[in-house]
């Protein structure tokens, strides 16, 4: 039986692939399944990588294009494994990155397992490596702290494929916050748990407009849905809790529309920031 399903989404990014690939196979825990789902790249990516045997490849072709989460959902249809796992294909894990989570979910059976990661920032020739590990409070019943603030990342996941029997796949009208939503769902059925490592390395490119982490497009849409779709959870939240979510919408608004190259928007979000934000955590201590 497959231990664990790793599933890599892919568009036109063949050289970031393999190395993606290559530390899903360089696992210490063996007994990994990597499926990799092309989703209608025109680089070279199928004639590559369509009879490759380390993986099982499934192609989107353009015309069934749907956007990540519809990509994402393919590979859950054929994932066999025991625990499902998602990696970005500009991701890579550390070999030990399943051993060590796999262990701790032996200690919290029915859980999700998350970890911590490094970004790699790279402007230009710069590049900058910056750790994050999540704080203590992130750990546990999140059912309501993950509604007020994004705890982790879709490479980071870990957990038992029986879980999204309970709550359902990805959310395929979404394009930002895929895992933000999926976190709250899975939060009202199980705990999350953390292992307290920088356990994947994010490719953080802040010159590449396209990438989905530096737009803007259509972001407000995608957030009001899932404050509509989640309407009876974000009505029992506190006023602190509500003013800790209007927060981290400030934060990533901010960080979006200065590398999308909005000035105003820049300004008027950094503002929001400050009251938000700054002024609360610094002088307050609210949070």
């Amino acid at each position: 039986m497959i231990r664990f399903s790793a599933v890599i989404t892919t568009k036109n990014r063949r050289e970031l692939l393999e190395k993606a690939i290559c530390s899903v196979h360089s696992q210490t825990t063996g007994n990994v399944e990597c499926i990799v789902v092309d989703d209608a790249s025109s680089d070279g990516t199928q004639e590559r990588y369509e009879n490759d045997p380390r993986i099982v490849y499934v192609r989107i072709d353009a015309k069934d294009s749907r956007g990540g989460n519809y990509a994402r959902n393919q590979g859950l249809a054929r994932a066999t494994g025991e625990f499902v796992t998602f990696l970005d294909d500009d991701d890579e894990w550390n070999p030990d990155k399943l051993e060590k989570q796999l262990a701790l979910y032996e200690k919290h059976p029915g859980s999700v397992i998350y970890c911590g990661r490094t970004f790699k920032k790279v402007l230009g020739d710069n590049v900058k490596l910056h750790t994050v590990i999540p704080p203590a409070k992130h750990s546990g019943n999140l059912s309501r702290l993950i509604l007020t603030t994004y705890v982790t990342s879709t490479s980071c996941l870990f957990f038992p494929r029986k879980l999204l029997e309970q709550i359902g796949n990805y959310d395929e009208r979404l394009t930002f916050w895929q895992e933000y939503e999926l976190c709250i769902r899975l939060a009202q059925v199980a705990e999350f748990y953390f292992v307290p490592e920088a356990l994947v390395t994010c490719l953080d490119e802040v010159n590449i407009k396209a990438r989905v982490s530096n737009r803007v497009l259509n972001w407000k849409e995608n957030t009001s849905y899932i404050r509509n779709k989640h309407k009876a959870l974000y009505d029992s939240l506190s006023f602190k809790e509500n003013w800790a979510y209007h927060a981290t919408l400030a934060k990533d608004a901010f960080r979006r529309y200065r590398r999308a190259g909005k000035k105003w928007k820049t300004l008027y979000f950094g503002f929001l920031r400050l009251i938000l934000e700054y002024i609360p955590t610094r002088i307050l201590h609210l949070f």
